[in-house]
């Protein structure tokens, strides 16, 4: 395990890119590796008429946009719903990133899928890795427990979202704009302009690595 490693699960193929890539960004800049899995194929969201790897093609070009390439893998759009093939995807690819941070949807999200994955990730987490739960979708659910200031890396989180053109309906990336504006207000740091939030769960095994994440992140709790 690489104690300076985080890797990020998302259901569809811009979920990452939504929901935590800002916090992915801010660990790269301060040196660590970074990732992400797509667990669906993301094909529920295709508008009519468009090919059948689209959805496939947009998540690689987000990847590239921050020197990252996504591991596919592949599982049913709609219909992640824990099966055992559902469960050894989700465990090979922690596997084979060894992630001393691992970041998912939270357990609460409004999506079926969202919710189905995080319990995967949860289960398939070694005990010594530092879990984060996403905060849902606009604020939906609790509040986070953590703000994490990303207004240095928000341009690139920006252009990321940007390459998902199938899903950039007019008010796509304002409206998540807005939410991240929103969250830097309660952020605690001075000029903040952008946020993202989460959950966390850690445990005495992973008491090593959550010292060195927040390290990473300047204590930027809430």
């Amino acid at each position: 395990m690489n104690e300076r490693c985080a890797f990020a699960i998302g259901a569809h193929p811009d979920d990452v890119e939504i929901y935590c890539l800002g916090l992915l960004l801010r660990l790269q800049d301060a040196g660590w590796t970074i990732g992400w899995a797509v667990a669906t194929d993301g094909q529920a969201g295709l508008p009519s008429g468009a090919r059948a790897d689209l959805r496939r093609d947009e998540a690689m070009a987000a990847g590239r946009t921050v020197g990252v390439k996504p591991m596919l893998l592949g599982l049913m759009d709609g219909g992640l719903i824990g099966t055992p093939d559902d469960a050894r995807a989700v465990r090979a690819a922690i596997a084979d990133f060894k992630p001393a941070v691992l970041i998912t949807h939270s357990p609460d999200d409004y999506h079926p899928d969202h919710r189905t994955l995080s319990r995967l990730v949860a289960e398939a987490a070694p005990p010594e890795t530092v879990v984060l739960f996403a905060e849902a979708m606009l604020g939906g659910g609790a509040q986070p427990e953590r703000l994490v200031d990303i207004t240095a890396q928000y341009q690139r989180k920006r252009a990321a979202l940007a390459a998902h053109a199938s899903q950039s309906a007019p008010d796509f990336v304002p409206a998540f704009e807005t939410w991240s504006r929103f969250r830097a207000l309660h952020c605690g740091v001075k000029g903040a302009r952008h946020a993202e939030g989460f959950f966390f769960r850690s445990s005495a095994a992973s008491r090593q690595n959550l010292a060195v994440l927040e390290n990473a992140l300047s204590g930027q709790r809430v």
